[in-house]
């Protein structure tokens, strides 16, 4: 029965006394008052931020590994005698794809078994498949073991947002959420720069897979001594089970709602195979999760393609009849800077003003709000318009400033489209372009994890995961095609091609401004979101 119940989550802002039945009555076990100090928003500052900085560096550390052999590309293809222009690019797509695929069953079971087994199992495993990189004799085992490492991987960037929703409330996660958010982005020009002097100074592209094996495995040590769990069900669930080992009876965790009865509980079996199909469901039910994973899957998208074509832009040789700046092949990885430096831009100014913006947001409408019920009871003719939505509202205070983040994107694509390439403008212009895109990108990037996080607080990772899912698939795509995209358009047309994509989605934070809270109540996991007029208790699946 707890298995099953560990899938219902209790309303982490709703805090209960324990309470004790009597004669047959079931104990239930919940938090010891608002102050418990097991409860993991309520832990020290730096416990939090020890947990944040280390799924940081396991969401750094994956990305990097993603663009490494993007810039070994010619060194592989050297290396297995590969002539054509989209194998050597397999490596870096598939593990890219190993990225969306992997998030589907990883973030779900970690709502079922907690976040600390996830990321302890998962960072092993690709610590083990970068070694299996680096010995690879050949391109289809080297691109199967990128694929697995990507899957693997991918628990850092996937579940990350879920556990600082654990440790912190909505007000308060914007900045541990800006650090975190850095990774599954600036990680991947981290390591177009790294890969290249790596690169450099040993001649192989196996030493990248080593070093990428070797922080893997240092970090996951330092885990397992470091990195506590924060999925407020599982602690429950260990809690119940305690009392259970004492000789407590009829112990059971307490959910929201109604508990199930003992017959209609679920084998073990049925709530896995439930929860990790819960990631795929809110992709196509919930309007809300559909709309942000298309709108990430588009901007990521271009980022990997951008990830992928830099060095042919920077190479030492014309390739593909595409011009090129022909820097020194060891300093082609420096190409990656605008949008290393262009994300530390992203995460400084979100760590700033995301969570000011949110609290400025909050207190703005709740003004309105108080003033507008203070006029229906004063015989004003009745309450705001908007009222109904008014406090149901507050996920969408993130929109404002995923709107800046979302008119910057286009930006850096059209500079990058008018001077990639050209004699007359100066090499820096066009990085100036690409660190522009991958500022708002990040901005965007932040903005729509803490949105998630706030609309499904409950399945969080799932929705996370969703959104993952998503962008992994087309950055996968955008990788794999990206060399014949330009080599076909060009550098100008390829990216005005991007930057008309971008400027069709752009208006998206204003529509879910105005129209995400409605959005947030169709579907069957609605009645998980917050301000929902659904308080029967039930729960999806």
């Amino acid at each position: 029965m707890l298995d099953s119940l560990a899938t219902m989550a209790p309303n982490l802002d709703v805090y209960n006394g324990s309470t004790t039945g009597s004669g047959d009555e079931a104990l239930v076990v919940m938090w010891d008052g608002p102050d418990d100090v097991q409860h993991p928003r309520n832990w020290t500052p730096v416990r939090k931020w020890r947990n944040v900085l280390l799924i940081s560096i396991q969401a750094t550390l994956s990305p990097m590994a993603s663009v490494v052999l993007a810039v070994g590309g010619q060194a592989v293809a050297d290396d297995f005698g590969l002539t054509d222009e989209y194998t050597p690019t397999l490596p870096t797509a598939l593990f890219v794809l190993g990225f969306g695929l992997g998030p589907l069953y990883l973030a779900p079971l970690s709502e079922l078994y907690g976040r600390r087994a996830v990321y302890l199992s998962c960072f092993a495993m690709f610590t083990v498949f970068n070694i299996c990189c680096a010995v690879s004799p050949n391109i289809a085992a080297l691109t199967v073991f990128r694929l697995l490492a990507g899957m693997a991987g991918s628990a850092g960037p996937s579940i990350g947002g879920g556990t600082i929703g654990d440790m912190y409330s909505p007000e308060r996660r914007g900045r541990a959420q800006a650090l975190y958010s850095f990774g599954p982005t600036g990680g991947s020009a981290i390591g177009g720069v790294v890969g290249g002097f790596i690169l450099r100074g040993t001649g192989s592209w196996r030493w990248l897979a080593w070093i990428m094996a070797m922080a893997s495995g240092l970090t996951s040590l330092a885990s397992v001594f470091l990195l506590h769990e924060t999925y407020a069900p599982f602690l429950l669930r260990k809690k119940a089970a305690a009392l259970t080992k004492s000789g407590v009876p009829c112990v059971h965790v307490q959910a929201p709602g109604p508990v199930p009865d003992r017959g209609s509980c679920c084998s073990d079996l049925a709530v896995v195979l439930r929860t990790m199909t819960r990631a795929a469901m809110m992709l196509f039910t919930s309007p809300v999760c559909t709309a942000m994973s298309l709108y990430m899957a588009v901007i990521y998208g271009i980022l990997y393609l951008h990830m992928v074509t830099l060095p042919l832009l920077f190479s030492a040789e014309s390739l593909y009849g595409l011009p090129s700046y022909r820097w020194p092949e060891a300093l082609t990885g420096l190409s990656y800077l605008g949008v290393g430096l262009g994300s530390v831009a992203g995460a400084l100014l979100s760590a700033a003003l995301v969570n000011r913006t949110y609290a400025s947001m909050k207190a703005r409408h709740g003004a309105t709000s108080r003033h507008a019920h203070g006029d229906a009871g004063a015989g004003g003719g009745g309450a705001h318009p908007n009222s109904e939505d008014m406090d149901d509202r507050t996920p969408e205070y993130r929109m404002p400033f995923m709107q800046v983040g979302a008119l910057i994107v286009p930006a850096g694509l059209l500079i990058f489209a008018l001077t990639a390439g050209k004699d007359n403008v100066h090499w820096m212009v066009p990085l100036v372009g690409a660190a522009v895109f991958s500022t708002g990108m990040l901005m965007t990037y932040i903005s729509v994890t803490t949105y998630m996080v706030d609309s499904f607080e409950t399945y969080a990772a799932s929705a996370l995961a969703a959104v993952t899912v998503s962008r992994s698939v087309l950055g996968c795509i955008f990788a794999f095609v990206g060399n014949g995209l330009y080599r076909r358009l060009g550098y100008e047309w390829g990216t005005l091609l991007l930057f008309f994509l971008c400027l069709v989605i752009t208006p998206l934070p204003t529509v879910f401004y105005y129209w995400g809270p409605r959005l947030r109540k169709i579907g069957p996991f609605a009645k998980a979101a917050p301000g929902s007029s659904n308080t029967d208790g039930a729960r999806p699946f």
